[in-house]
């Protein structure tokens, strides 16, 4: 990826008003009149201009910081990949700057247009889902871009994910061979990708043996317990009970095994239930929660590997670096 970045007069020379009517546009916004206020908002958007919060420096000056866009700060996969990240990056001089999106494409895209006015040398982003503005800005920005977590079918640059459809195609694939007939799939209502991306391996997986579909979408992201309480009050009201439960992600996979604990239900036998993550507690909780390991820190140091050799000019064989997932089978199911 080789671009020159937009410049403010690139802007200019589209609305045809001098480089000062865009300065002030961009700072001062009420001395410009709102007809040329839109033109100017419309041709920043469509050349993907960045303005330069640095302006001033040396322009061969290094900002030494790479730019880290994750859902949430509080999951631990997440977590356990920002430190690996981070500290691989700093043993080569560079630091993160984080931001949470809140899995809004539209707050990520706000969040690129504020960490890229800060010219970072990187850009790591969680997932594959972005605005066609974001992918403009930083097609644009001419930097290092890594999508982790995920591997997407069109790429920005780099990748270092696994595949979710794969995911919840295997989990629920365990769960069919180990006898369950009647599995639900609980997931939260919007927004979240890499959970849909499992929802429809878990489709998959159900077609390919004959078996009904049950979903259950429950609350927003992030995910929480109290969805996975929700999910079990739900699946008993069903006319003819499922068998097994299988939940977008361990929190809420520990919130079901809360509330069947709560109702006296035996586990597995009057319910199966699978998570995704392999959280710390799902080992040490009694049943211990069956789930899909998936190594945040693995996928941490490798982003942090794949982004040092190519800001440090070194070839990189391989774009996309996939990473392995294992179904850990534990007392749940």
């Amino acid at each position: 990826m080789s671009y020159d970045p937009i410049k403010m007069k690139d802007v200019a020379d589209r609305v045809e008003v001098s480089l000062m009517t865009i300065s002030r546009a961009l700072n001062t916004p009420e001395k410009v009149s709102k007809l040329t206020l839109n033109k100017i908002k419309e041709a920043i958007v469509d050349l993907g201009y960045v303005p330069n919060l640095v302006a001033g420096t040396l322009s061969s000056k290094k900002s030494r910081f790479v730019g880290a866009l994750v859902p949430y700060l509080n999951s631990s996969p997440f977590t356990d990949t920002i430190r690996s990240l981070a500290n691989h990056l700093r043993k080569h001089r560079y630091q993160l700057l984080i931001g949470s999106t809140n899995y809004s494409v539209h707050e990520e895209e706000s969040l690129l247009m504020s960490i890229l006015g800060h010219r970072p040398e990187a850009i790591v982003l969680t997932g594959g889902l972005h605005s066609s503005n974001s992918r403009n800005i930083l097609n644009q920005a001419g930097i290092p871009v890594v999508e982790m977590w995920d591997l997407p079918n069109k790429p920005i640059d780099l990748v270092v994910g696994y595949s979710n459809h794969d995911c919840g195609y295997q989990i629920t694939k365990t769960m069919i061979q180990r006898g369950y007939t009647s599995i639900v799939y609980a997931i939260t209502s919007s927004n979240d990708d890499r959970g849909e991306k499992r929802l429809q391996g878990y489709i998959s997986a159900l077609e390919e043996f004959g078996l009904p579909i049950l979903v259950e979408r429950i609350g927003n992201p992030p995910v929480k317990m109290e969805q996975g309480i929700r999910a079990i009050s739900n699946i008993l009201a069903y006319e003819q009970k499922p068998d097994a439960l299988i939940c977008v992600s361990d929190t809420m996979a520990i919130g079901s095994i809360f509330e069947c604990q709560r109702r006296k239900m035996n586990i597995p036998k009057d319910m199966a239930i699978a998570g995704f993550g392999d959280f710390e507690i799902s080992s040490n909780i009694v049943p211990s929660l069956t789930t899909v390991r998936v190594s945040g820190e693995e996928i941490g140091l490798k982003t942090a590997k794949l982004l040092v050799k190519r800001l440090q000019n070194e070839p990189v064989k391989n774009s996309i670096l996939k990473v392995n997932s294992t179904i850990i089978e534990r007392e749940t199911i």
